[in-house]
């Protein structure tokens, strides 16, 4: 099973976020190939713990934005507002909510806006399992990235653009997010 996890409140202005989880899922619906499409989920204040429903070999994918002037954090940007969090917070976010200790796959759907997902990546996996997470596997993509689009092969696939030095889109054809995904060792 998929999950998608926002790791922004309600109260934190998350609908962008929400909007584009919501696309994801039915993007999933369309698809040709019949797939089961992900369960979305979001960080909530409450007594609620929505990540308690995660197997330990589900994937989890985590929704948020890099930010080209916000190295090191994962951010929600609505209207011109920035709400940002480093590794540790989020790592703690995804304990509170509930994720198992025995889940083994994170995958960091954030844009490498700012160049340093590697490092966050790093930084997070690390975190993770000195919260005694010790099976996880982390993956970031090393691109920009975006909700699954339909491609020339009638089928949907997660989208990826690349970033100049300056922050800008390359005109570059699209591809496969999977195509820059890589596992943090």
């Amino acid at each position: 099973m998929i999950y998608l996890f926002i790791p922004f409140t309600n109260t934190q202005n998350n609908q962008e976020l929400l909007s584009m989880g919501t696309r994801w899922v039915t993007s999933f619906n369309k698809d040709p190939r019949g797939k089961e499409p992900p369960k979305l989920l979001f960080h909530n204040t409450g007594l609620n713990k929505p990540l308690n429903i995660i197997n330990q070999n589900d994937t989890l994918y985590i929704l948020a934005h890099g930010h080209f002037n916000m190295p090191g954090y994962v951010a929600n940007v609505r209207n011109g507002n920035c709400l940002a969090m480093d590794h540790t917070a989020l790592a703690t976010i995804l304990k509170v909510s509930g994720l198992p200790l025995n889940h083994k796959r994170v995958k960091l759907y954030i844009c490498n806006a700012s160049g340093q997902m590697r490092k966050f990546a790093s930084d997070f996996k690390r975190t993770m399992q000195n919260m005694g997470y010790n099976l996880i596997d982390v993956y970031f993509y090393d691109s920009s990235v975006g909700v699954p689009a339909e491609f020339s092969d009638g089928q949907y696939h997660k989208d990826g653009v690349h970033f100049d030095g300056g922050g800008n889109v390359e005109l570059t054809p699209r591809f496969r997010a999977s195509e820059v995904r890589h596992r943090v060792l």
